[in-house]
């Protein structure tokens, strides 16, 4: 009988074993914290489709899916491509401003000479941001065809004066 004493007690040791395993298996994942549910958006993040058309010779015209968070003082500008791929970037602040395409990235002083730079031409960032939250703001030589609101979220605002003009369209939602 001894001869077979050594089986039952390494059956016994390989149960115990198994249960020990299952037993940690178990208890590791009540140790995984639950998926927490992503932050509501910031308020003043918003995210659409731009069109952008300023007419120098040759005209420039962008389209892309953004992203828009911040204000007129700071803020980041995303533009993502076709499939959803990051085209560029650009990000203000007091006294700067960077466009980021890639690996390139480009500093200015301020985000008029960015726009001035990129788009050959400038334009009125803080009366956009008062356009995108509904507000009536008049800008001489530039035309409000649409502002936006809950039930059309769409901005449409034209400039005629100075040269050149501007056709800017801008779909956001928060």
């Amino acid at each position: 009988m001894n001869a077979h004493a050594p089986r039952p007690v390494l059956m016994w040791l390989g149960r115990l074993l198994l249960i020990s395993l299952v037993a940690l298996l178990a208890s590791a994942c009540s140790l995984i914290p639950p998926a927490s549910t992503p932050p509501p958006p910031a308020p003043d993040l918003w995210e659409g489709r731009l069109s952008l058309r300023v007419d120098t010779t040759p005209p420039t015209v962008t389209q892309a899916d953004v992203s828009l968070q911040g204000s007129a003082e700071r803020g980041l500008l995303t533009l993502y491509g076709p499939l959803g791929t990051t085209y560029g970037e650009l990000r203000w602040g007091p006294g700067v401003a960077i466009w980021k395409q890639g690996n390139e990235e480009r500093r200015f002083a301020s985000l008029d000479k960015l726009l001035q730079q990129t788009l050959g031409t400038s334009l009125p960032v803080p009366t956009l941001f008062a356009w995108i939250n509904g507000e009536s703001v008049t800008l001489e030589g530039w035309d409000l065809v649409s502002l936006p609101a809950a039930d059309q979220p769409l901005l449409v605002a034209k400039r005629l004066t100075p040269a050149p003009a501007v056709d800017l369209r801008l779909r956001l939602t928060r």
